[in-house]
């Protein structure tokens, strides 16, 4: 009696887990995609300068890059439309010889606006003393949202024309979304730009000439299919 109980408990032990597995294997699965994509004028434009100098002294090196920034950000305050804001600053010794001869330094400021046109005027007027660093184009948060949801709506259409498609191709009685992902992306050329010279004087309507261009944003729909063949 003993030696029967042992091998039914046995015969338990080993069919549990195998019972287990076959409810984890999955049949007759695809996995597809599908994208939809849509070119869309940016709106939003970015302006990072800097002042820059040398000098021996580094407190006077201090004195002139704060009074740079102070300038430019007392200008930028009379366009309420830009948004402005400081970056890194920076200081370094220049060295020769092991001996310090010369500090140098940096500090950014930060530009952004949907207004282009007020944004190239005032870039224009800080290059009196400022220098252009870089120039960006960008959709804005809320633009870039209201075509996402639109291409999300058109990508899982579309994704479930696929899974249509290979169960009509194979004869399937029906089918069910196994898993599916949502991804979305935005890619917009880079801007080439090059700053006048500081030589150069610059009156106070004068504006950088600009063209924001377009971004592609992308929408991809993945995942997976089970398919009920008989």
């Amino acid at each position: 009696m003993m030696r029967r109980l042992a091998t039914l408990v046995c015969l338990l032990a080993v069919a549990v887990p195998a019972h287990a597995a076959d409810d984890d294997i999955r049949y007759n699965q695809f996995r597809l995609s599908a994208q939809q994509s849509e070119s869309v004028s940016n709106d939003t434009m970015h302006v990072t300068l800097n002042t820059y100098a040398e000098m021996q002294d580094a407190a006077k090196l201090a004195t002139r890059i704060n009074g740079e920034m102070e300038w430019a950000l007392n200008i930028a305050k009379q366009y309420p439309d830009v948004k402005v804001s400081t970056g890194s600053y920076q200081t370094w010794p220049v060295t020769r010889k092991e001996v310090t001869s010369a500090w140098r330094g940096q500090q950014d400021l930060i530009l952004e606006s949907k207004d282009t046109e007020k944004l190239g005027k005032l870039s224009a007027r800080l290059q009196e003393k400022l220098k252009i660093k870089s120039m960006s184009f960008s959709v804005s948060d809320e633009k870039r949202m209201a075509v996402e949801n639109r291409l999300i709506d058109a990508a899982l259409d579309a994704f479930k024309q696929r899974a249509d498609i290979i169960g009509k191709n194979l004869k399937a009685s029906g089918y069910r979304f196994v898993d599916v992902n949502v991804g979305t992306s935005a890619q917009r050329p880079p801007v080439m730009y090059q700053a006048r010279m500081a030589s150069v004087s610059m009156e106070a309507n004068d504006s950088v000439a600009v063209e924001g261009g377009e971004s592609d944003i992308q929408v991809t729909v993945s995942g997976s299919v089970e398919l009920q063949i008989p």
